[in-house]
Order: structure tokens, then sequence, then C-alpha cells
């Protein structure tokens, strides 16, 4: 059941908290089907690091902005419009243009000094490592 785990889904800050990753998760995995966002993006994580892949085409890489704040990254960029040459009207236009903005939250904390982004031919990659601090640590438990 949905609630299972929390006593009360309004016991604490922490328990709205759960309950909030949820909800967040059901409606994106939702949307997910629809992929209505821009620009569209793979994110590939194993214990060490994590690959972000953004398809952008049509994009100036001086266009890219990229952040990164705690564990989410934030990727803003805008599209310009094809300018018409004189005595031509659009017959169809279904290419986006403007600003666009992505933020995804990563699954551990990243090492900010360690971020490596490439672009090339409409494809942005971000490899980013995960925090030393952040690492799982292996206990050896003695026999007394």
């Amino acid at each position: 059941m949905f609630f299972q785990e929390l006593a009360s889904p309004f016991d604490s800050a922490t328990q709205m908290q759960i309950l909030q990753d949820r909800l967040s998760r059901l409606v994106n995995n939702i949307h997910e089907s629809r992929n209505t966002e821009f620009p569209p993006i793979n994110v590939w994580a194993s214990e060490k690091s994590i690959v972000v892949v953004a398809e952008v085409p049509g994009i100036d890489s001086e266009d890219i902005d990229l952040q990164v704040c705690n564990q989410t990254v934030t990727l803003k960029t805008k599209r310009h419009l094809a300018e018409q040459e004189d005595g031509q009207t659009f017959h169809r236009r279904e290419r986006g243009h403007g600003q666009f903005t992505r933020s995804i939250e990563l699954p551990y904390a990243i090492d900010t000094e360690t971020v490596n982004a490439s672009f090339s031919n409409g494809m942005l990659r971000i490899e980013f490592t995960r925090a030393a601090a952040d690492l799982p640590k292996k206990i050896t438990v003695q026999a007394s």
C-alpha cells in the first residue's frame, strides 16, 4: 500500500517529504510516456558516477547554462526562431523556440570539482563523480 510505511502521513517533516517524493515520482511516471519536456534527457548511474545526456539540436554551446546545486542539476538553454526569407510564409512550424529549463535530482551527492561536460552534434554529455564523503563505506565486524 502507498502509505504503508507511514503511521500518519502528517507525523513529521521527514514523512511529509517522503510523501511528496512519492507523489512527484508518480506524476513524473505518468508524464514520462508523453515526453513533452525539452530537452529530452537520459540519466545513467552507477555506484561511483552519473552520466546525463541531453539532446539539444539547433542550440549553440554558448547558449547552454549548466548549474549544480546540492543534488540538483539545472540545464537552461534557448533556441532561436528560424528566420524567414522575404516572400516566404510558414507551411508547417513544429520546432520549438525560446527559453527551456530542465532540472533533475541526482540520486546522490556529487563532487562538483570533477564535473565534465562536453557538447557535440547537438548532444550534451555531463559526467559526475560521486562525492567521496557520500560513497558507501564497508564496516568490518570484529568477533569478540
